[in-house]
């Protein structure tokens, strides 16, 4: 249970945070705005991009669409013949594309084919209004739900696969005030707090999108294409829809880092910032990011990076049952306000094609180096945000955090707070929750390409595994 002392002061806010309704937010970039919510075929679930790890030499990326695709229709899942979904290389540090990997589908007695297209963008074609490049200098023309091209050159699959995003769907009963924590803690200053029981496999977790596919164009390319003057190269993935029979586009979905439409954007934002480029979002989504904690008492609260360490510790939330270990040593070194800013705005993933393909590289580019399939992106930024956010706690818990307001602080009464106290949603056994190389995904992620496994079979196929018992 919680150590007495600390948690007793925080009686307070945690009766004030319970009754504070929140609208439910959405998972990854399943179904994150409006505009998407009923086209599966332009919304995003995830970007991922990382250097091949049996050949460094490769670049590999991956975007999947149509979240949430039931196996039971395996048949009826396909990409938009009308979108052009694109991969977009920043290779200079503006958070402008220089080079983008297009792709669209077109229709077939037998299915669908995918037109590949690869080159630099013209300075109409760039930003959230694009053309397809019929005679870019790379072009590939297949048929969906095939490995085709060269291993050592283009390669490329399209097609469903397993949906590797790993999330428990408690999530969003907590910031929607119906439950209080991830996993039930019996006894607190508030008696029972409310959440999913630990179970016999040392789990409690439940991941939502078990047994679920979506729709995945995976492309590899040489990282020499990539030019050597940078070894941060930015990517991010867009959808847009024709707007003329003129040939031009016009952006309506996006993703870079996991999460962060989903957590941070007000819901009517949301389909703005989807429609916005990276270039544009430090002065446009800024403020909507809380500062972060330094190693400076700037107001004698003890309000610092030790201090929130500290204050999860005497809670009893960084060890188990409870919580999850700390991410970050209590005297992590920062002295910059911006830092989580910094490090989720602009929106891409910001790959160091210098790392080691095996390094999460955790903090040092954004969240993670890249994204990998099989990363535990969920816990990383449950447990950077507890222990960085700032969070105007009521002044008289007397507790690092409370005090006077502070512009750019979290108000107490948020409920996604509350969200990250655990540091984890308990997917994985207790024991392995140091590692958050693994997400827990529910199939084995295969390590040659495409990195995604096989899609669900159909229920009563062989390789159904059905979706996962309610608690």
């Amino acid at each position: 249970m919680f150590k007495s002392t600390t948690a007793l002061s925080l009686s307070l806010l945690l009766t004030g945070m319970m009754f504070v309704p929140v609208p439910a937010l959405r998972a990854a970039d399943h179904r994150d705005a409006p505009a998407v919510d009923g086209t599966g075929e332009g919304d995003i679930t995830d970007v991922f991009a990382f250097l091949d790890p049996n050949n460094r030499n490769r670049l590999i990326l991956a975007m999947g669409v149509n979240p949430v695709a039931v196996p039971a229709l395996l048949h009826s899942y396909r990409f938009s013949k009308d979108y052009l979904y694109q991969f977009k290389l920043d290779l200079n540090g503006d958070a402008k594309e220089d080079l983008v990997i297009q792709a669209r589908f077109s229709e077939t007695a037998t299915g669908q084919d995918v037109h590949l297209r690869i080159g630099v963008p013209d300075a109409g074609s760039a930003g959230a209004n694009n053309t397809f490049m019929e005679n870019a200098p790379s072009a590939l023309d297949h048929a969906t739900g095939e490995i085709f091209g060269d291993a050592n050159d283009v390669q490329v699959f399209t097609g469903l696969r397993d949906d590797p995003f790993v999330l428990d769907g408690q999530f969003f009963r907590i910031v929607a005030n119906l439950q209080d924590v991830f996993r039930a803690i019996p006894a607190s200053p508030l008696g029972p707090l409310r959440g999913r029981p630990l179970k016999a496999d040392g789990t409690s977790g439940l991941d939502t999108f078990a047994g679920f596919n979506a729709s995945y164009i995976v492309v590899g390319i040489p990282v020499s294409w990539l030019g050597g003057s940078r070894d941060i190269v930015n990517i991010w993935g867009t959808v847009s829809a024709p707007v003329s029979e003129t040939g031009n586009f016009v952006q309506f979905e996006r993703m870079g880092q996991p999460l962060f439409n989903t957590v941070f954007m007000p819901g009517a934002l949301k389909d703005a910032f989807n429609q916005g480029v990276p270039a544009d979002d430090v002065a446009r989504w800024s403020k909507y990011v809380p500062d972060t904690l330094t190693t400076v008492d700037n107001d004698g609260t003890g309000n610092t990076i030790a201090g929130r360490a500290g204050l999860l510790t005497a809670l009893g939330l960084t060890s188990s049952p409870y919580g999850a270990p700390l991410l970050l040593p209590a005297n992590f070194g920062n002295t910059n306000r911006e830092l989580l800013r910094v490090a989720l705005l602009p929106d891409v993933l910001r790959l160091n094609i210098k790392l080691d393909p095996a390094d999460l590289g955790i903090g040092q580019f954004g969240l993670t180096n890249g994204r990998r399939p099989g990363d535990d992106v969920v816990d990383i930024a449950l447990r950077v945000l507890r222990q960085l956010a700032d969070v105007n706690l009521p002044a008289a818990l007397k507790v690092p955090g409370s005090g006077p307001a502070r512009a750019g602080a979290l108000n107490a009464d948020d409920r996604r707070f509350f969200a990250v106290l655990q540091g984890t949603d308990f997917i994985r056994p207790d024991s392995t929750l140091s590692d958050l190389t693994t997400s827990g995904n529910d199939k084995p992620l295969p390590m040659a390409f495409p990195f995604l496994a096989a899609p669900h079979a159909r229920p009563g196929d062989a390789g159904n595994i059905g979706f996962p018992s309610l608690q």
